[in-house]
């Protein structure tokens, strides 16, 4: 008689975990964890693009490693009251007391401007970039709209 969540693979053993997030999700944690914070803002420069995996890859991550809670949420588009609901939730991890981190995804502030106020109440951001998808022009232009001094750096994926 087999257990009731056995792997048809492992006969007898429970299902296998999940693979760990991939290596450079790994290395960005680890960048990230070099200095505090409590929010963190993945934006894809590509207007097409998505950092909904990332977000929720680094947010894996963080739990594996401070056997804790961190939190990931996708904000696929935004409105002017999902943005404002979002930089309040931001404003409120700032000035919270012990509060777990939140990675969010949010859409490319050059396809939603709107993104922006977002990022810029995280206490860090971090640029998606696809390698063969995103330009330099969105590159900048997403440089120019945040802000240099509010972007921790970039995760590229290829």
């Amino acid at each position: 008689m087999s257990q009731p969540n056995a792997s048809p693979d492992h006969p007898g053993n429970t299902l296998p975990m999940p693979r760990p997030p991939r290596r450079e999700i790994q290395e960005l944690w680890l960048a990230l964890a070099r200095r505090p914070w409590r929010s963190a803002v993945l934006v894809p420069v590509d207007p097409a693009g998505s950092a909904a995996i990332v977000a929720a890859s680094l947010a894996e991550v963080g739990r594996r490693l401070r056997l804790g809670q961190v939190s990931a949420v996708v904000a696929s588009r935004l409105d002017y009251e999902d943005a404002a609901q979002m930089v309040r939730r931001l404003e409120g991890l700032r000035g919270g007391v012990a509060s777990d981190p939140l990675v969010v995804a949010i859409p490319s502030v050059v396809a939603e401007p709107l993104g922006v106020a977002v990022a810029r109440e995280a206490d860090l951001v971090v640029l998606c970039i696809e390698l063969g998808q995103s330009s330099l022009a969105a590159a900048r232009r997403t440089i120019e709209l945040i802000g240099s001094d509010r972007i921790a750096g970039c995760l590229l994926l290829g």
